[in-house]
């Protein structure tokens, strides 16, 4: 794989690593099923490593990734026959607007859900930040807290209610990538 304008290439399994949580998230947002949203991931990635020598990205690795994995999950929804076609058209309407694919706007995305996370209550905030920003366990947390991780549990599912409130969207696709770092 390469990345244009880099000038170097860029290895298949740093391409995976860098990129695959947020494209489960994409996946995810479309389909709703955390299995169907994994299995659609791997299976781009795995068409890409077969056809590595021949796909040619004019734009950057991330861009092309987030409107094939949207393409697919669009297809998978299709296929699925759990939905109408109304409901597909729908879906494919609001997809069109994912944040993935709205790079200029993530500033934008970003201070607002910075804003509703400082609006938790402070051991709240804490407790979410370790879970999401340093990536710690439920059981790391609550060792390092000295709180039980019954509590760890309640207060990142608060926080997570109350950030569904405050962004809606951006709770699910956060949600998202919290499930797939546990996996």
């Amino acid at each position: 794989m390469h990345q244009p304008n880099s000038g170097e290439a860029v290895s298949f399994e740093n391409q995976f690593k860098l990129h695959f949580k947020l494209l489960c998230a994409v996946a995810f947002y479309i389909v709703n099923d955390e299995d169907a949203a994994r299995d659609i991931v791997q299976d781009f990635f795995l068409y890409c490593w077969k056809k590595r020598h021949h796909i040619q990205i004019t734009h950057d690795f991330k861009r092309y990734a987030v409107r094939a994995i949207r393409n697919a999950s669009l297809n998978y929804i299709k296929k699925s026959s759990k939905t109408t076609l109304e409901e597909v058209g729908v879906i494919e309407q609001l997809s069109k607007n994912f944040p993935g694919e709205e790079l200029e706007q993530d500033d934008q995305r970003n201070k607002a859900l910075w804003e509703a996370i400082s609006r938790l209550p402070e051991q709240r905030r804490k407790i979410f930040l370790l879970s999401n920003q340093d990536d710690l366990k439920y059981k790391d947390i609550a060792v390092k807290l000295d709180i039980s991780i019954n509590t760890v549990k309640t207060q990142i599912k608060l926080a997570l209610l109350f950030l569904r409130r405050e962004c809606s969207w951006m709770v699910k696709v956060m949600a998202c990538l919290f499930f797939f770092k546990q996996w």
